[in-house]
């Protein structure tokens, strides 16, 4: 499964480049002019581009995964206050969780501080 990715703002844009010389399609929110637009409009975005929104802000992009009928994903990292090659080795795990699983249409990855990782479905 190829996992296409949306790095939010509140993570490193070099993030995505990391993962993209990694060979994963991955692409910040910075790379795609959205600096400072609000989740909505980041959430839909990743959802026109069939991506992933990787992100610390559990608690925004939780309620709008909950209120839509339809989304491609959403990774929650819980640890806001990693450092960037943290995010980025936190991101490959979650990459590596999500290539296993093979699909996440309405799924949420969820990042706990410990780090470990547990699949919901949103909404359920």
């Amino acid at each position: 499964m190829n996992v296409k990715l949306l790095v939010d703002e509140n993570l490193s844009p070099k993030v995505a480049e990391v993962l993209r010389r990694d060979g994963i399609d991955a692409c910040s929110v910075r790379d795609r002019g959205l600096l400072e637009a609000t989740d909505p409009e980041v959430f839909a975005r990743a959802f026109a581009e069939d991506r992933v929104v990787v992100t610390v802000n559990v608690c925004d992009f939780e309620k709008l995964a909950s209120a839509c009928e339809l989304h491609a994903g959403v990774i929650l990292i819980e640890c806001g206050d990693l450092l960037r090659d943290e995010q980025v080795e936190v991101v490959r795990h979650a990459v590596t969780a999500i290539a296993q699983r093979g699909d996440m249409v309405n799924a949420v990855l969820r990042v706990a501080i410990d780090g470990s990782m547990t699949f919901e479905v949103v909404p359920p």
